[in-house]
Protein backbone atom coordinates (compact mmCIF):
# COMPACT_ATOMS: atom_id res chain seq x y z
CA UNK A 1 0.00 0.00 0.00
CA UNK A 2 3.09 2.28 0.72
CA UNK A 3 4.10 2.24 -2.76
CA UNK A 4 0.49 3.39 -3.89
CA UNK A 5 0.51 6.37 -2.41
CA UNK A 6 4.18 6.65 -3.38
CA UNK A 7 3.31 6.77 -6.54
CA UNK A 8 0.08 8.51 -6.56
CA UNK A 9 2.50 11.46 -4.91
CA UNK A 10 4.91 10.95 -7.50
CA UNK A 11 2.38 11.79 -10.13
CA UNK A 12 1.27 14.83 -8.51
CA UNK A 13 4.71 16.02 -8.07
CA UNK A 14 5.35 15.30 -11.93
CA UNK A 15 2.20 17.06 -12.46
CA UNK A 16 2.85 20.18 -10.17
CA UNK A 17 6.36 20.63 -11.47
CA UNK A 18 4.68 20.77 -15.25
CA UNK A 19 2.10 23.09 -14.30
CA UNK A 20 4.81 25.63 -12.57
CA UNK A 21 7.46 24.90 -15.19
CA UNK A 22 5.40 25.43 -18.14
CA UNK A 23 1.78 26.30 -17.26
CA UNK A 24 1.11 22.23 -18.59
CA UNK A 25 -2.28 21.76 -18.74
CA UNK A 26 -3.26 18.08 -16.63
CA UNK A 27 -6.04 15.83 -17.11
CA UNK A 28 -6.87 12.90 -15.12
CA UNK A 29 -9.18 10.20 -16.28
CA UNK A 30 -9.54 6.19 -15.11
CA UNK A 31 -11.98 3.29 -13.92
CA UNK A 32 -12.18 1.50 -10.89
CA UNK A 33 -13.87 -1.63 -10.23
CA UNK A 34 -14.71 -4.64 -7.56
CA UNK A 35 -16.06 -7.86 -8.68
CA UNK A 36 -17.66 -10.37 -6.58
CA UNK A 37 -17.89 -14.04 -8.17
CA UNK A 38 -19.59 -16.86 -6.75
CA UNK A 39 -19.16 -19.94 -9.33
CA UNK A 40 -20.23 -23.53 -8.69
CA UNK A 41 -18.17 -26.32 -10.49
CA UNK A 42 -15.86 -23.95 -11.86
CA UNK A 43 -13.64 -26.48 -13.15
CA UNK A 44 -16.45 -28.87 -14.43
CA UNK A 45 -15.76 -31.75 -13.07
CA UNK A 46 -18.60 -33.27 -10.79
CA UNK A 47 -17.18 -33.32 -7.11
CA UNK A 48 -15.97 -29.51 -7.01
CA UNK A 49 -16.05 -26.89 -4.14
CA UNK A 50 -17.33 -23.78 -5.77
CA UNK A 51 -14.95 -20.89 -5.91
CA UNK A 52 -15.88 -17.43 -4.19
CA UNK A 53 -13.68 -14.30 -3.90
CA UNK A 54 -13.81 -10.40 -4.89
CA UNK A 55 -11.38 -9.06 -7.73
CA UNK A 56 -10.63 -5.09 -8.39
CA UNK A 57 -8.73 -2.57 -10.31
CA UNK A 58 -7.96 0.62 -10.74
CA UNK A 59 -6.64 2.08 -13.90
CA UNK A 60 -5.12 5.98 -14.14
CA UNK A 61 -4.48 7.88 -16.96
CA UNK A 62 -3.31 11.29 -17.70
CA UNK A 63 -2.57 13.53 -20.46
CA UNK A 64 0.21 16.25 -20.10
CA UNK A 65 -0.75 18.94 -22.66
CA UNK A 66 2.91 20.65 -22.60
CA UNK A 67 1.88 23.08 -25.49
CA UNK A 68 -0.79 23.07 -27.97
CA UNK A 69 -0.49 19.91 -30.25
CA UNK A 70 2.09 18.36 -27.33
CA UNK A 71 1.05 16.43 -24.83
CA UNK A 72 2.57 13.70 -22.82
CA UNK A 73 0.30 10.65 -21.80
CA UNK A 74 0.89 8.16 -18.78
CA UNK A 75 -1.61 5.30 -17.58
CA UNK A 76 -1.10 2.59 -14.55
CA UNK A 77 -2.87 -0.22 -12.64
CA UNK A 78 -2.64 -0.08 -9.18
CA UNK A 79 -4.28 -3.37 -6.74
CA UNK A 80 -5.03 -5.10 -9.75
CA UNK A 81 -5.57 -7.88 -7.18
CA UNK A 82 -8.44 -10.77 -5.90
CA UNK A 83 -9.42 -9.35 -2.10
CA UNK A 84 -7.73 -10.74 0.92
CA UNK A 85 -4.42 -11.39 -0.83
CA UNK A 86 -0.76 -10.40 0.74
CA UNK A 87 2.16 -9.81 -0.59
CA UNK A 88 3.99 -13.37 0.65
CA UNK A 89 0.63 -14.88 -1.13
CA UNK A 90 1.44 -13.10 -4.47
CA UNK A 91 5.57 -13.65 -4.33
CA UNK A 92 5.85 -17.15 -2.78
CA UNK A 93 2.50 -18.81 -4.00
CA UNK A 94 2.35 -17.35 -7.76
CA UNK A 95 -0.96 -15.89 -7.83
CA UNK A 96 0.10 -15.06 -11.43
CA UNK A 97 -3.02 -12.77 -11.94
CA UNK A 98 -2.71 -10.42 -8.50
CA UNK A 99 0.03 -7.80 -8.70
CA UNK A 100 1.80 -6.88 -5.84
CA UNK A 101 0.93 -3.15 -6.10
CA UNK A 102 1.34 -0.89 -9.36
CA UNK A 103 2.46 -1.24 -12.74
CA UNK A 104 2.98 1.72 -14.89
CA UNK A 105 2.33 0.25 -18.48
CA UNK A 106 2.49 3.42 -20.59
CA UNK A 107 3.96 6.43 -21.65
CA UNK A 108 3.89 8.10 -24.59
CA UNK A 109 4.52 11.68 -26.37
CA UNK A 110 2.12 12.96 -28.96
CA UNK A 111 2.54 16.09 -31.06
CA UNK A 112 1.16 17.51 -34.13
CA UNK A 113 2.53 17.99 -37.63
CA UNK A 114 0.80 19.40 -40.80
CA UNK A 115 -2.11 16.86 -41.97
CA UNK A 116 -1.94 15.12 -38.87
CA UNK A 117 -0.30 13.33 -35.57
CA UNK A 118 3.18 11.52 -34.47
CA UNK A 119 2.45 8.98 -31.69
CA UNK A 120 5.75 7.46 -30.17
CA UNK A 121 6.39 5.15 -27.48
CA UNK A 122 4.53 2.48 -25.13
CA UNK A 123 0.78 2.83 -25.89
CA UNK A 124 -2.35 0.21 -27.11
CA UNK A 125 -1.21 -2.07 -30.17
CA UNK A 126 -2.53 -1.37 -33.18
CA UNK A 127 -3.90 -5.39 -32.95
CA UNK A 128 -7.16 -3.25 -31.35
CA UNK A 129 -8.35 -2.12 -34.54
CA UNK A 130 -12.23 -2.10 -36.23
CA UNK A 131 -14.57 -3.25 -33.99
CA UNK A 132 -14.55 -4.97 -30.22
CA UNK A 133 -13.79 -8.30 -31.84
CA UNK A 134 -10.15 -9.31 -31.33
CA UNK A 135 -9.14 -6.23 -29.27
CA UNK A 136 -6.91 -6.70 -26.62
CA UNK A 137 -5.53 -3.81 -24.20
CA UNK A 138 -2.51 -4.73 -24.71
CA UNK A 139 1.14 -2.37 -24.74
CA UNK A 140 3.28 -2.13 -27.84
CA UNK A 141 5.96 -0.09 -28.34
CA UNK A 142 5.68 1.94 -31.44
CA UNK A 143 5.76 4.80 -33.94
CA UNK A 144 3.10 5.75 -35.83
CA UNK A 145 1.83 8.57 -38.05
CA UNK A 146 -1.78 9.56 -38.24
CA UNK A 147 -3.09 11.76 -40.90
CA UNK A 148 -6.90 13.56 -41.33
CA UNK A 149 -7.77 14.07 -44.77
CA UNK A 150 -11.51 15.57 -44.57
CA UNK A 151 -13.52 12.31 -44.01
CA UNK A 152 -10.61 10.16 -44.27
CA UNK A 153 -8.05 8.82 -41.47
CA UNK A 154 -4.89 7.43 -43.16
CA UNK A 155 -1.75 5.92 -40.52
CA UNK A 156 1.37 3.69 -40.87
CA UNK A 157 2.70 2.28 -37.68
CA UNK A 158 5.95 0.05 -36.70
CA UNK A 159 5.49 -1.90 -33.21
CA UNK A 160 8.17 -3.53 -31.36
CA UNK A 161 6.92 -6.07 -30.01
CA UNK A 162 9.81 -8.13 -28.46
CA UNK A 163 13.70 -7.42 -28.35
CA UNK A 164 15.97 -10.36 -28.46
CA UNK A 165 18.95 -8.81 -29.98
CA UNK A 166 20.60 -8.60 -26.49
CA UNK A 167 23.30 -11.00 -26.31
CA UNK A 168 25.46 -12.09 -23.57
CA UNK A 169 29.12 -11.54 -23.10
CA UNK A 170 30.84 -14.13 -24.25
CA UNK A 171 28.04 -16.52 -25.25
CA UNK A 172 26.94 -16.01 -28.41
CA UNK A 173 23.21 -16.84 -27.16
CA UNK A 174 20.08 -14.76 -27.81
CA UNK A 175 18.50 -13.14 -24.66
CA UNK A 176 15.35 -14.01 -26.27
CA UNK A 177 15.06 -16.33 -29.15
CA UNK A 178 16.25 -19.44 -30.39
CA UNK A 179 19.81 -20.88 -29.29
CA UNK A 180 22.79 -19.36 -31.25
CA UNK A 181 20.70 -16.36 -32.51
CA UNK A 182 21.50 -12.95 -32.00
CA UNK A 183 18.50 -11.78 -33.74
CA UNK A 184 14.98 -12.71 -31.68
CA UNK A 185 12.90 -9.59 -32.44
CA UNK A 186 8.94 -9.41 -33.07
CA UNK A 187 8.02 -6.61 -35.44
CA UNK A 188 4.84 -5.40 -36.63
CA UNK A 189 4.58 -3.28 -39.51
CA UNK A 190 1.37 -1.83 -41.06
CA UNK A 191 -0.64 0.73 -42.72
CA UNK A 192 -4.62 1.39 -42.53
CA UNK A 193 -7.19 3.82 -43.38
CA UNK A 194 -10.75 4.81 -42.33
CA UNK A 195 -13.90 6.49 -44.00
CA UNK A 196 -16.10 8.17 -42.01
CA UNK A 197 -19.43 8.77 -43.00
CA UNK A 198 -22.66 10.13 -40.69
CA UNK A 199 -23.78 7.69 -39.29
CA UNK A 200 -20.86 5.16 -39.88
CA UNK A 201 -17.58 4.42 -40.42
CA UNK A 202 -15.38 1.82 -42.52
CA UNK A 203 -11.84 0.63 -42.83
CA UNK A 204 -9.02 -1.38 -43.71
CA UNK A 205 -5.92 -2.39 -41.91
CA UNK A 206 -2.69 -4.15 -43.32
CA UNK A 207 -0.22 -5.33 -41.08
CA UNK A 208 2.89 -7.73 -41.55
CA UNK A 209 4.92 -8.90 -38.74
CA UNK A 210 8.00 -10.68 -38.69
CA UNK A 211 8.36 -12.81 -35.51
CA UNK A 212 11.98 -14.02 -34.98
CA UNK A 213 11.43 -14.70 -31.04
CA UNK A 214 10.46 -18.65 -31.24
CA UNK A 215 12.65 -21.48 -30.74
CA UNK A 216 13.66 -23.25 -34.04
CA UNK A 217 10.92 -21.15 -35.64
CA UNK A 218 10.51 -18.10 -37.83
CA UNK A 219 6.93 -16.67 -38.84
CA UNK A 220 6.08 -14.24 -41.27
CA UNK A 221 2.80 -13.10 -42.27
CA UNK A 222 0.26 -10.66 -42.90
CA UNK A 223 -3.07 -9.65 -41.47
CA UNK A 224 -5.44 -7.91 -43.35
CA UNK A 225 -8.77 -6.92 -41.65
CA UNK A 226 -11.22 -5.07 -42.69
CA UNK A 227 -14.33 -3.64 -40.73
CA UNK A 228 -17.91 -1.86 -40.56
CA UNK A 229 -19.91 0.44 -38.56
CA UNK A 230 -23.13 2.12 -39.50
CA UNK A 231 -26.73 2.77 -38.22
CA UNK A 232 -29.54 2.85 -39.87
CA UNK A 233 -32.51 4.16 -38.76
CA UNK A 234 -33.08 2.14 -35.69
CA UNK A 235 -30.85 -0.87 -36.27
CA UNK A 236 -26.99 -0.88 -35.49
CA UNK A 237 -24.66 -3.18 -37.59
CA UNK A 238 -21.46 -3.88 -37.70
CA UNK A 239 -18.86 -6.70 -38.77
CA UNK A 240 -14.95 -7.58 -38.87
CA UNK A 241 -13.25 -9.58 -41.01
CA UNK A 242 -9.44 -11.07 -40.14
CA UNK A 243 -7.60 -12.91 -42.50
CA UNK A 244 -4.23 -14.12 -41.71
CA UNK A 245 -1.67 -15.63 -44.39
CA UNK A 246 2.07 -16.35 -44.39
CA UNK A 247 4.61 -19.33 -43.11
CA UNK A 248 6.27 -20.53 -40.57
CA UNK A 249 10.27 -21.10 -41.60
CA UNK A 250 11.90 -23.79 -39.58
CA UNK A 251 14.60 -22.37 -38.48
CA UNK A 252 16.13 -25.40 -36.27
CA UNK A 253 13.07 -27.46 -35.02
CA UNK A 254 12.79 -30.33 -37.73
CA UNK A 255 9.54 -29.62 -38.26
CA UNK A 256 9.86 -28.01 -42.29
CA UNK A 257 8.11 -25.15 -43.13
CA UNK A 258 4.45 -24.76 -42.96
CA UNK A 259 1.66 -22.30 -43.86
CA UNK A 260 0.24 -19.84 -42.13
CA UNK A 261 -3.54 -19.43 -42.48
CA UNK A 262 -6.57 -18.09 -40.36
CA UNK A 263 -9.47 -16.81 -40.31
CA UNK A 264 -11.84 -14.63 -37.51
CA UNK A 265 -15.15 -12.98 -38.02
CA UNK A 266 -17.65 -11.34 -36.65
CA UNK A 267 -21.14 -9.84 -37.13
CA UNK A 268 -23.44 -7.80 -35.37
CA UNK A 269 -26.68 -6.46 -35.69
CA UNK A 270 -29.06 -4.75 -32.62
CA UNK A 271 -32.39 -2.85 -32.89
CA UNK A 272 -34.01 -0.13 -30.83
CA UNK A 273 -37.89 -0.71 -30.29
CA UNK A 274 -38.78 1.99 -27.83
CA UNK A 275 -37.16 1.64 -24.29
CA UNK A 276 -36.09 -2.42 -25.69
CA UNK A 277 -33.98 -3.39 -27.36
CA UNK A 278 -33.03 -6.99 -29.31
CA UNK A 279 -29.77 -8.16 -31.42
CA UNK A 280 -27.95 -10.91 -32.52
CA UNK A 281 -24.11 -12.03 -33.07
CA UNK A 282 -21.86 -14.42 -34.48
CA UNK A 283 -18.23 -14.91 -33.65
CA UNK A 284 -15.60 -17.02 -35.33
CA UNK A 285 -11.82 -18.18 -34.00
CA UNK A 286 -10.21 -20.79 -36.28
CA UNK A 287 -8.76 -23.29 -35.18
CA UNK A 288 -5.72 -25.10 -35.75
CA UNK A 289 -6.15 -28.80 -37.33
CA UNK A 290 -3.90 -31.30 -35.10
CA UNK A 291 -4.22 -33.78 -38.34
CA UNK A 292 -3.00 -30.73 -40.91
CA UNK A 293 0.94 -30.99 -40.63
CA UNK A 294 1.08 -28.09 -43.69
CA UNK A 295 -1.03 -25.72 -42.15
CA UNK A 296 -1.10 -23.45 -38.85
CA UNK A 297 -3.88 -21.42 -37.91
CA UNK A 298 -2.53 -18.36 -36.50
CA UNK A 299 -5.16 -15.59 -36.21
CA UNK A 300 -5.24 -15.10 -32.35
CA UNK A 301 -8.36 -14.91 -30.61
CA UNK A 302 -11.49 -13.11 -30.09
CA UNK A 303 -9.37 -10.41 -27.60
CA UNK A 304 -9.78 -9.34 -23.95
CA UNK A 305 -11.98 -6.39 -24.50
CA UNK A 306 -14.53 -9.12 -26.19
CA UNK A 307 -16.46 -10.18 -23.20
CA UNK A 308 -20.03 -12.11 -24.83
CA UNK A 309 -21.02 -14.04 -22.08
CA UNK A 310 -20.59 -14.24 -18.25
CA UNK A 311 -19.35 -17.36 -18.36
CA UNK A 312 -18.18 -18.56 -22.02
CA UNK A 313 -14.79 -15.90 -21.93
CA UNK A 314 -15.75 -13.72 -20.27
CA UNK A 315 -12.26 -12.12 -19.50
CA UNK A 316 -12.51 -10.46 -16.41
CA UNK A 317 -14.41 -13.62 -14.74
CA UNK A 318 -12.21 -15.99 -16.06
CA UNK A 319 -9.25 -13.98 -14.64
CA UNK A 320 -10.11 -14.04 -11.86
CA UNK A 321 -11.93 -17.82 -11.14
CA UNK A 322 -9.40 -19.61 -13.51
CA UNK A 323 -9.89 -21.51 -17.10
CA UNK A 324 -13.55 -22.92 -17.38
CA UNK A 325 -13.54 -26.70 -17.35
CA UNK A 326 -9.51 -27.05 -15.79
CA UNK A 327 -10.58 -30.15 -14.25
CA UNK A 328 -9.59 -31.86 -17.53
CA UNK A 329 -7.10 -30.69 -20.86
CA UNK A 330 -9.60 -28.65 -22.59
CA UNK A 331 -10.27 -25.68 -20.52
CA UNK A 332 -11.44 -22.54 -22.13
CA UNK A 333 -9.99 -19.22 -20.77
CA UNK A 334 -10.97 -15.93 -21.57
CA UNK A 335 -10.13 -15.24 -24.84
CA UNK A 336 -12.55 -17.11 -27.58
CA UNK A 337 -10.32 -19.84 -30.00
CA UNK A 338 -10.98 -21.77 -31.83
CA UNK A 339 -15.10 -21.82 -31.66
CA UNK A 340 -18.03 -20.73 -32.94
CA UNK A 341 -20.51 -18.15 -31.27
CA UNK A 342 -24.07 -17.50 -31.71
CA UNK A 343 -25.92 -15.34 -29.45
CA UNK A 344 -29.57 -14.01 -29.22
CA UNK A 345 -30.25 -10.97 -27.10
CA UNK A 346 -32.58 -8.64 -25.64
CA UNK A 347 -33.09 -5.72 -23.03
CA UNK A 348 -35.68 -3.74 -21.26
CA UNK A 349 -34.64 0.19 -19.72
CA UNK A 350 -37.78 0.52 -17.66
CA UNK A 351 -36.27 3.69 -16.28
CA UNK A 352 -33.16 5.40 -18.15
CA UNK A 353 -30.71 3.76 -15.15
CA UNK A 354 -31.26 0.27 -15.55
CA UNK A 355 -30.86 -1.39 -18.03
CA UNK A 356 -32.08 -5.66 -17.83
CA UNK A 357 -30.48 -7.83 -20.30
CA UNK A 358 -31.04 -11.54 -21.07
CA UNK A 359 -28.86 -13.57 -23.15
CA UNK A 360 -28.85 -16.99 -24.74
CA UNK A 361 -25.27 -18.31 -26.12
CA UNK A 362 -24.59 -21.70 -28.41
CA UNK A 363 -20.97 -22.07 -28.85
CA UNK A 364 -18.89 -25.46 -30.66
CA UNK A 365 -15.35 -25.60 -31.29
CA UNK A 366 -13.89 -25.50 -34.99
CA UNK A 367 -11.12 -28.11 -34.82
CA UNK A 368 -11.19 -30.95 -32.61
CA UNK A 369 -7.63 -31.44 -30.43
CA UNK A 370 -8.09 -35.01 -29.63
CA UNK A 371 -9.31 -38.03 -31.58
CA UNK A 372 -12.56 -38.78 -30.99
CA UNK A 373 -13.69 -34.80 -28.95
CA UNK A 374 -17.13 -33.89 -29.18
CA UNK A 375 -16.76 -30.44 -30.83
CA UNK A 376 -20.17 -28.84 -28.83
CA UNK A 377 -18.78 -26.53 -25.84
CA UNK A 378 -22.22 -25.90 -24.28
CA UNK A 379 -25.58 -23.58 -24.48
CA UNK A 380 -25.51 -20.66 -21.86
CA UNK A 381 -28.45 -18.41 -20.48
CA UNK A 382 -27.06 -15.09 -18.81
CA UNK A 383 -29.58 -12.61 -17.43
CA UNK A 384 -28.20 -8.60 -15.89
CA UNK A 385 -29.58 -6.05 -14.60
CA UNK A 386 -27.25 -2.49 -14.08
CA UNK A 387 -28.35 0.53 -13.00
CA UNK A 388 -26.60 3.94 -12.81
CA UNK A 389 -26.34 4.78 -9.31
CA UNK A 390 -24.52 8.19 -10.56
CA UNK A 391 -23.78 8.68 -13.88
CA UNK A 392 -20.31 7.60 -13.27
CA UNK A 393 -21.08 4.58 -11.00
CA UNK A 394 -22.68 1.51 -12.03
CA UNK A 395 -24.18 -1.57 -9.99
CA UNK A 396 -24.40 -4.81 -12.18
CA UNK A 397 -26.02 -8.02 -10.73
CA UNK A 398 -25.65 -10.99 -13.13
CA UNK A 399 -26.58 -15.05 -12.78
CA UNK A 400 -25.21 -17.03 -15.88
CA UNK A 401 -25.71 -20.77 -16.26
CA UNK A 402 -23.87 -22.76 -18.87
CA UNK A 403 -24.93 -26.52 -19.95
CA UNK A 404 -21.69 -28.18 -20.65
CA UNK A 405 -20.93 -29.68 -23.69
CA UNK A 406 -18.88 -32.78 -24.00
CA UNK A 407 -15.86 -30.54 -25.52
CA UNK A 408 -14.76 -30.08 -21.76
CA UNK A 409 -14.19 -34.11 -21.89
CA UNK A 410 -11.04 -33.77 -23.35
CA UNK A 411 -9.02 -36.68 -25.15
CA UNK A 412 -11.39 -39.13 -22.77
CA UNK A 413 -15.02 -39.55 -22.93
CA UNK A 414 -15.15 -41.86 -19.91
CA UNK A 415 -14.18 -37.94 -17.87
CA UNK A 416 -17.51 -37.09 -16.27
CA UNK A 417 -18.17 -33.54 -16.68
CA UNK A 418 -21.00 -31.35 -14.99
CA UNK A 419 -22.81 -27.40 -15.49
CA UNK A 420 -21.87 -24.32 -13.60
CA UNK A 421 -23.44 -21.31 -12.77
CA UNK A 422 -22.05 -18.11 -11.95
CA UNK A 423 -23.56 -15.31 -9.68
CA UNK A 424 -21.78 -11.85 -9.92
CA UNK A 425 -22.14 -8.29 -8.66
CA UNK A 426 -20.08 -5.58 -9.61
CA UNK A 427 -19.40 -2.01 -9.17
CA UNK A 428 -18.41 0.12 -12.11
CA UNK A 429 -16.55 3.87 -11.93
CA UNK A 430 -14.90 5.85 -14.41
CA UNK A 431 -13.79 9.37 -13.95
Amino acid sequence: MKRFWVALLAVAMVAGFALSASAADVKFSGTYYVRGLHADNWGLSNDEASRSLYGQRLRLSTEFKIAEGLTLNTRFDALERRWGTSKELITNYGYGNDDENISFDRVWVSFAVPFGRFDVGRTMTNTSWGTIFGDNDTDTDMIRYVGNFGPWEVAAFTEKVKDGSYVAAGTGTAWIGAPGETDGDSDNYGVYGKYKWNGGVAGLQVMYSNDASLAGAKDRYYTVSPYVQTTIGPVFVEAEVNYQYGEREDDGNGLGDVDIKGWSAYVHGKGNIGPAYVGAFYAYVSGDDPNDTDREAFVGDGGGTFDPALILWGEKNNKWLGNLGDAYNSSTDGYMKNAHLFQVYAGYKPMPKLDVKAAVSYAMCDEEQFAGQDDEIGIEADLTAAYKIYDNLTYTVGFGYLWAGDFYKGSNSANQIDDTYLLMHRLDLSF
